[in-house]
């Protein structure tokens, strides 16, 4: 069996590997990162849709208590590491009779890490729990 030797690369190609390597690289680490921003969106997602949730179950029990109601939202996100300010949260349907809905509305406003390279800085995140409320207690 015979073998070929190589041709040894001439002096001007010595970096291309080296270079597409960086420009490859480059490239995956973007694609890395976007996918953990889209990780992260859809986490915190999931998060305000409890907090949602959880803040309208609240108030199908006590629709008078505005503050108890984002409190138990709060405490719900905060729960899943997730900080909420009483301005994120909205109630529609306060001092509801029983047998009416009460709407809880979330808007979170999510920081990306891609922010600086595509320009999207952050993502406003939204969530709408509507229950009925059972009865004053």
């Amino acid at each position: 069996m015979m073998y070929r030797m190589r041709k040894p690369l001439r002096r001007d190609e010595r970096g291309a590997n080296l270079v597409e390597m960086a420009l490859v690289m480059l490239l995956l680490l973007l694609l890395l990162a976007g996918v953990a921003d889209f990780g992260r969106a859809f986490n915190n997602y999931i998060i305000i849709i409890n907090a949602s949730r959880e803040g309208a179950r609240y108030g199908s029990h006590f629709p008078h208590l505005e503050e108890g109601i984002k409190q138990a939202a709060i405490q719900e996100a905060a729960n899943s590491g997730l900080t909420l300010a009483p301005g994120d949260i909205t109630v529609i349907g306060l001092n509801a009779p029983p047998g009416a809905p009460i709407e809880v509305r979330i808007a979170y406003h999510f920081d990306t890490i891609m922010g600086g390279i595509t320009g999207i800085g952050n993502i406003t995140l939204r969530s709408r729990t509507e229950m009925i409320v059972f009865g004053q207690n």
